[in-house]
């Protein structure tokens, strides 16, 4: 039977790219740190995107009550990532808040973008916009800076993330919510026991047909420079060219490029291996776990490195309930309920309070969080000015050879 994939994540052409830095090297201090849940990024709710349902997941008040400094708003009205937290979390906010919380979802960041500019950002109180995306809704002023006295759980954040590289300055404009990486996903029932260790696999003619690349621009052609051993934010016109004929190489061996159903195939045994994010291999791979046998879903970082990006929350530059947007942003940074998002996600938490609180096999997992070696070869997807246009026109002849 065929199993449905959850909607992807990381969808948006990064064609206005927007990080502010890409050096790791804070990373690597939190290797060995935290992570979880059921790898698809998120909670499925009740069916109306609320995630009512039952569970708890603490008070959400490690440091104060995390309002935006006035009066509590009694309703709050949330866009975020088709399923991202589990069951009862929205509920457990309302009981604790006494807020009523409305959720709407989007599958990708431009779809966000696009809903924002069309019908105001005063339409929703509180985003979840990717690293890259902060900086696209700072500069169109669609977001409005945090008030930090108002969210005492922020301290629970790592160094790393209090000081994120894709949101600098005096004034902060978001809070990270998840984090993941990008890397190779393969079913063993498909390939064997492969042994997978660079990007060359999804080179290798031996899997002509069953393979799959993520349909983003920034995405596979970074994988590509990182095969070459470039950086994946390089301005280079010819190693930007040399990518792209490595991937006009590439593709009469792929079945598809592909960022939407590249779970649901691992599953189902149709692709492999595939370029795949974090969170949805681990979402492949609990969907295919049997407790005597395992699961035959495996992910790899590759030895040439790759992308790290964060989920974050921000407030909407006309949001109407900024105060029960603190509050939220508050509620999700408490330690507890940091772990239970985290145990719930498979992707990493920027949380280091919840580390007690997270599940040893995940705190283990270097596939979640890996060793300072591969943490260091890891870059965030940076603002790149005019060079977008190269890596677009070169994306162009890579759809159309």
């Amino acid at each position: 039977m065929t199993r449905q994939s959850k909607s992807d994540r990381r969808t948006f052409l990064r064609a206005t790219g927007a990080l502010s830095a890409g050096a790791l090297a804070g990373l690597a201090g939190c290797s060995g740190g935290n992570g979880g849940g059921n790898g698809n990024g998120g909670g499925n709710g009740n069916g109306d995107g609320n995630g009512n349902g039952g569970g708890n997941g603490g008070n959400g008040n490690d440091g104060g009550n995390g309002n935006g400094g006035g009066d509590l708003e009694d309703e709050l009205i949330i866009f975020q990532w088709t399923d991202y937290w589990p069951n009862g979390f929205i509920s457990s906010f309302e009981e604790e808040y006494d807020v009523s919380v409305s959720v709407s979802n989007f599958a990708s960041n431009e779809e966000m973008f696009n809903a924002l500019q069309a019908g105001g950002t005063g339409q929703y109180d509180l985003i979840f916009p990717s690293d890259y995306m902060v900086n696209v809704l700072q500069d169109q002023d669609m977001i409005q800076p945090l008030n930090l006295e108002a969210i005492p759980n922020f301290e629970n954040l790592s160094e790393m993330f209090r000081e994120a590289p894709y949101d600098p300055g005096e004034r902060r404009y978001s809070a990270p919510y998840q984090w993941g990486t990008s890397g190779i996903a393969y079913n063993e029932e498909m390939v064997g026991d492969l042994d997978v260790t660079s990007w060359e696999t999804m080179w290798s003619e031996e899997f002509a047909g069953q393979m799959s690349m993520l349909d983003d621009v920034r995405e596979t052609m970074g994988a590509a420079l990182k095969y070459l051993g470039y950086s994946l934010n390089t301005t280079d016109e010819s190693e930007i060219e040399e990518a792209k004929e490595l991937l006009i190489e590439q593709k009469e061996l792929l079945s598809t490029y592909d960022s939407t159903n590249f779970t649901t195939n691992l599953i189902n045994e149709q692709l492999s291996p595939v370029h795949a994010w974090s969170g949805g291999a681990f979402q492949a791979y609990w969907e295919t776990y049997e407790e005597d046998a395992g699961s035959p879903i495996n992910y790899v970082i590759p030895e040439e490195g790759g992308v790290v990006w964060v989920d974050t929350a921000a407030i909407t530059a006309e949001a109407e309930h900024v105060n029960a947007a603190h509050a939220f942003i508050n509620y999700f940074l408490d330690a507890e309920v940091g772990a239970e998002l985290t145990n719930y996600t498979y992707y990493g938490s920027p949380n280091e309070a919840a580390e007690e609180y997270i599940l040893d096999e995940i705190l283990e997992n270097e596939s979640i969080y890996p060793p300072e070696e591969t943490m260091n070869k890891l870059e965030y997807i940076e603002n790149i000015g005019q060079a977008t246009t190269l890596y677009d026109e070169a994306w162009q002849e890579i759809k159309t050879a």
